[in-house]
């Protein structure tokens, strides 16, 4: 795998982290005569679960495009905070890239990063207040407080179980805060040279996030998670073209297409891992 698609794979898979652990999750309470608080407070005291993932973007760059489709399964552990995650990303005509990730958090707060590109491992040790996105718990607090307008639209057979549907949207407001606090654009403000204040003016003004959740009626936990991000992803990619002086030289950049849906499932059982020796000796 050439450096260009390392790195790609690489911010991609920051991403996919913040948005799956935002996903299955919530915050509030409540008792089984309210599904939704009741799916809140039950993620609050989760602590682990398995998602899968899939999302589909659409890139229209100078006259070429690229349709990619990015498939994730991640097995994840809270405090102390371990992960599995198993990445492949489709990119068509531009070939594959599948990555191998494990993420460990040690006694003293850092968090060793290990990663399989299909040819060589690789680690790097990072510490929580870096990578708050590695936070379970805030992450999911964060995008789904961010979720207003929550309304139940009746039950559906989902994922093999009957499930309360529930549609909102998240602002662009709110995702702009949740995505400075997250850390999720840390590497792009760095590679982009910019401060937290340019960053927040280049997320301000986006779309919004149509989102469906489907909540399990027996056990109460969310078992799906849809969200449909053209509007904010295609707001800020022509943001990030201005910025760096792409329209000034005629250069054209769009995203018809993103959507992501995510699956939950195993609470408090997820399915444990092992990190291979040949990772740790990386």
């Amino acid at each position: 795998m050439n450096q260009h698609k390392k790195k790609l794979a690489a911010l991609l898979m920051a991403l996919c982290i913040v948005l799956s652990l935002a996903a299955c999750g919530g915050s509030g309470g409540g008792g089984k005569s309210d599904p939704l608080a009741a799916a809140m407070a039950n993620m609050e005291k989760a602590e682990s679960m398995d998602a899968k993932m899939m999302m589909e973007m659409d890139m229209e760059a100078g006259g070429q495009n690229l349709e990619t489709v990015t498939t994730m399964d991640c097995n994840i552990f809270n405090k102390p905070m371990r992960m599995k995650m198993d990445m492949s990303m489709d990119m068509g005509g531009y070939g594959d890239v599948s990555v191998e990730m494990y993420a460990e958090e040690a006694e003293d707060g850092s968090i060793v990063l290990y990663q399989y590109d299909g040819m060589d491992w690789s680690s790097q040790s990072v510490t929580a207040a870096d990578l708050g996105q590695y936070d379970v718990s805030s992450s999911m607090d964060s995008y789904m407080a961010s979720t207003t307008g929550f309304k139940q639209e009746g039950s559906e057979e989902v994922e093999g179980v009957s499930a309360y549907k529930y549609t909102g949207v998240i602002t662009g407001e709110a995702m702009q805060e949740v995505m400075l606090s997250s850390g999720a654009l840390d590497s792009m403000s760095t590679q982009m040279n910019m401060d937290e204040a340019q960053m927040k003016d280049m997320l301000s003004g986006l779309g919004d996030i149509a989102v469906t959740m489907w909540i399990d009626e027996e056990s109460l936990y969310p078992v799906r998670y849809d969200m449909d991000m053209t509007a904010i992803m295609d707001g800020l990619m022509g943001k990030i073209l201005e910025t760096a002086g792409g329209e000034e030289a005629g250069l054209t950049m769009s995203i018809p297409k993103m959507t992501i849906s995510m699956t939950c499932s195993n609470f408090n059982s997820a399915t444990d891992f092992t990190i291979p020796e040949e990772a740790k000796n990386a």
